[in-house]
């Protein structure tokens, strides 16, 4: 993994453990949510807005743990409006480079 992806993929995840919408993260353990991040980051230049990019969050966590186990939408959208500054910083960072 190219060294601007990797630190993108553990800000991700770092958000996605922020919000923690599985209750599945602990302090010791910051790595509950690296699996979920890199298939965001997969799909994360196909979004164009942050609602396309709160739907493949969302999609995500339905793909990882189902539909009756993530809940409403409203706390992926939240996450999504985080990845999409940290994903623009970073892009607005390469482009300066």
């Amino acid at each position: 993994m190219k060294k601007k992806n990797r630190a993108l993929h553990l800000d991700i995840s770092a958000i996605l453990l922020k919000y923690d919408p599985m209750h599945v993260g602990t302090v010791a353990e910051t790595d509950e949510y690296d699996l979920e991040a890199a298939t965001i980051l997969s799909r994360i230049k196909e979004v164009h807005t942050k609602e396309e990019l709160a739907d493949i969050v969302y999609e995500e966590f339905q793909s990882w743990y189902g539909r009756e186990e993530v809940g409403d939408k409203a706390t992926y959208v939240q996450m999504a409006d985080d990845i999409w500054e940290v994903w623009h910083r970073y892009n607005n960072a390469s482009h300066a480079a």
